[in-house]
């Protein structure tokens, strides 16, 4: 079945995995954003978010799994920034759908803006930077916000994590990653920021998240290192890194191996912000 993977990884995200409740604000933005039944989201504000005096600050929008595996990333990560977080469904067809009508993720935006100022959190916010971080199959909904322009350009960062696929159809595929292409050059020549871990599960009906990861490994001509680390997803076989791109290759054909990459997206999310807070707004 299409996208199992994901359904499989939700299904272990909230039974396998320990459901710590991190200490923050929490505003339920489901009717707000006039979500359909299963479907969900959420701002968080972790407790030790300073407000910046300009009102300048770091929004994290994540597509797709469960709010508190989300506000884990955020707060294990301790970046200085809130977190926006919305689940549409198992599959990726709810997140192109929705995000496939821009006017949903500048709703997103002034709500998350307008509720920052109405309860006192930050005084006349101001998004300084955008990261996006996705998980299985929240691709979708990316694949459609950097269609347009304008919100591309206000992307600092994508993190992807074992996810990113498209028709198995070669043309159809080209148009699917043209977006995901761009960025990716963008990151290589330091213009933006993207991380991208991958599995080595096979989805025989699409393109994997291995054979994705290929396609823009080739079209950006960055080498590929091999290697042999051990960390908290796994085995990582391989690395290719230039700029501010950056694609981790890992061993793994389980379920269990791909919800791994979400709850160790702390870790890059963590480097991101380092990243925008030195180099990046330098060079």
């Amino acid at each position: 079945m299409k996208f199992l993977i994901a359904l499989l990884g939700l299904l272990l995200s909230v039974f396998n995995y320990p459901q710590g409740v991190e200490k923050g604000l929490r505003f339920d933005l489901t009717d707000k954003l006039n979500l359909e039944k299963g479907q969900f989201a959420q701002l968080f504000v972790p407790d030790y978010f300073t407000p910046p005096e300009d009102g300048k600050f770091i929004l994290v929008i994540h597509l797709h799994g469960a709010s508190w595996a989300a506000e884990n990333q955020i707060y294990q990560s301790k970046v200085n920034g809130v977190l926006f977080n919305i689940h549409l469904g198992a599959l990726s067809t709810p997140y192109q759908n929705y995000f496939s009508e821009p006017d949903k993720f500048s709703l997103i935006l002034g709500t998350v803006l307008s509720l920052l100022s109405s309860n006192s959190i930050i005084h006349s916010p101001q998004i300084k930077d955008l990261i996006i971080t996705s998980f299985s199959a929240g691709y979708a909904g990316l694949r459609e916000i950097l269609k347009t322009q304008l919100y591309y350009d206000m992307i600092s960062a994508i993190i992807l994590a074992d996810g990113l696929h498209c028709n198995a159809d070669s043309a159809t595929a080209i148009l699917q990653m043209q977006d995901f292409l761009k960025f990716a050059k963008d990151a290589r020549d330091k213009n933006k920021i993207m991380f991208i871990t991958h599995s080595s599960i096979m989805t025989p009906d699409y393109q994997s998240s291995t054979q994705t990861a290929d396609y823009l490994i080739q079209s950006t001509d960055v080498q590929i290192t091999p290697v042999n680390q051990t960390d908290e997803i796994g085995t990582m076989y391989a690395i290719a890194d230039s700029g501010y791109f950056q694609i981790r290759r890992y061993y793994g054909q389980t379920a269990e191996d791909h919800l791994k990459h979400f709850h160790a997206m702390h870790k890059i999310l963590r480097t991101v912000a380092d990243i925008l807070d030195m180099s990046f707004r330098h060079e």
